[in-house]
C-alpha cells in the first residue's frame, strides 16, 4: 500500500499533467473545495490586481491565461523536487509562446499544500523581472 506522501508526490505529478493540458476539470478534482492559490512576489504586477485566490478564481484564471495569452504554454519537468510533510516544493520553468508571438520562458518555485490527496494551497513565486521585462517590451 503506498504511502501519503506517494499518494501526493502522484497528486502533484497529476496537476503538472492537467496543468500542461489545460485541463480545468481535471484540475478541479485534484484541489480541495477549500483551495486557495498565491502569486508572489508581492512586488509584481498581480492579474487583477489579487495576489490571492480560491479554487474557482484560480481555475478561472488559468483558463483566461491558456485562451487569451498563450498559444502554447507548459511547465517542464522540475529540476528539483523537494516533499515535507503534506508538502511538495518544485523548481521548475516553462515552455511557451504568447498569442504576440513572443516566448514565455519563465521560472518558478510552486510550492503545493496537501490535506489528504487532495492540494489545499498553491504558491507561485515568479521570475519578477522575467515577467516586468516581457510586458514592458
Amino acid at each position: 500500500m503506498a504511502s501519503i506522501q506517494t499518494k501526493q508526490l502522484e497528486t502533484a505529478n497529476a496537476f503538472l499533467s492537467c496543468y500542461n493540458a489545460h485541463d480545468v476539470e481535471g484540475l478541479a478534482e485534484l484541489f480541495a473545495p477549500g483551495f486557495t492559490y498565491e502569486l508572489f512576489p508581492a512586488s509584481l504586477p498581480a492579474p487583477e490586481g489579487k495576489f490571492k485566490r480560491n479554487k474557482e478564481e484560480t481555475l478561472g484564471l488559468f483558463k483566461h491565461a491558456w485562451e487569451e495569452m498563450f498559444e502554447t504554454m507548459v511547465y517542464l519537468p522540475p529540476m528539483d523536487v523537494i516533499q515535507g510533510e503534506d508538502a511538495v516544493v518544485w523548481h521548475l520553468k516553462s515552455d511557451g509562446t504568447m498569442k504576440n508571438g513572443k516566448k514565455y520562458n519563465n521560472e518558478y518555485m510552486i510550492t503545493l499544500r496537501f490535506s489528504g490527496e487532495r492540494i489545499v494551497y498553491m504558491k507561485e513565486f515568479v521570475d519578477t523581472k522575467y515577467v516586468v521585462d516581457l510586458f514592458a517590451a
